[in-house]
């Protein structure tokens, strides 16, 4: 069933830990003016944050097609795997709308550019808790059967992670028409509007979504965006 979401947006107000996170700077390290910062871009993120989401059941025999994209992906990937092993997938994408990345400008614009590169940290964060939000929507939908089932839990996977390219982003939006939330992609197969999450939601019991950082891309990665999300699925958020 395909689904439009109108999201509130308190759902994906980061903390200032989270925030603190994304710098990669410890929590509570954050000097005064630092902590000022933090707190006028959360309140310009509370007022200019349009969250929506989509989400549209899909059949995991569909994914490879979708997954192989324009052939750029690394010869290995834990994807895959995952995907075929999952009680239940879903196509989603999900936006904060366009205002946040055209505040962010006008800050650097008008030389106000410590608290435009804060802005945009605390909208980085958003997205994270947009994309945990839209697993959350997806257990939802899951029939009773289904979310009784033992460690069930749901992650995404997305484009320009864990080995798959980002050019496969134009396959997956190809089928999902993310265009009634007012995504698009350009030609480098980034979307508009700026910091939106794609992705293929699975559920499946924890043990499925556990994979050792050893692939052939592994070293080069600098996010480790993985190990956070696995650490939130070990405390079932």
């Amino acid at each position: 069933m395909r689904k439009i979401y109108e999201l509130d947006k308190r759902d994906i107000v980061p903390t200032h830990a989270e925030v603190m996170a994304w710098q990669k700077m410890p929590e509570g390290s954050a000097s005064p003016g630092i902590a000022r910062r933090m707190d006028d871009a959360i309140r310009l993120f509370q007022e200019l944050a349009e969250p929506r989401g989509l989400i549209d059941d899909f059949e995991a025999g569909g994914f490879p097609d979708i997954y192989k994209g324009s052939g750029l992906n690394a010869p290995d990937g834990p994807v895959p795997s995952v995907v075929a092993r999952a009680e239940a997938t879903a196509l989603m994408a999900a936006t904060m709308g366009d205002a946040l990345a055209l505040k962010c400008n006008a800050l650097f614009k008008q030389g106000k550019a410590a608290l435009g590169y804060m802005l945009n940290v605390v909208t980085s964060a958003g997205a994270e808790r947009l994309g945990r939000g839209m697993c959350r929507l997806f257990f939802e939908r899951l029939s009773s059967e289904k979310r009784e089932i033992k460690d069930i839990r749901i992650q995404y996977y997305c484009p320009g992670h864990c080995g798959w390219h980002i050019s496969g982003q134009e396959k997956l939006l190809a089928a999902l028409h993310p265009d009634e939330i007012g995504i698009s992609l350009n030609e480098h197969w980034v979307m508009h509007p700026f910091k939106s999450a794609s992705g293929i939601l699975v559920a499946a019991p924890i043990d499925v979504h556990r994979f050792r950082q050893s692939f052939s891309f592994c070293p080069q990665c600098k996010e480790r965006r993985c190990i956070e999300r696995f650490k939130l699925l070990e405390i079932g958020d």
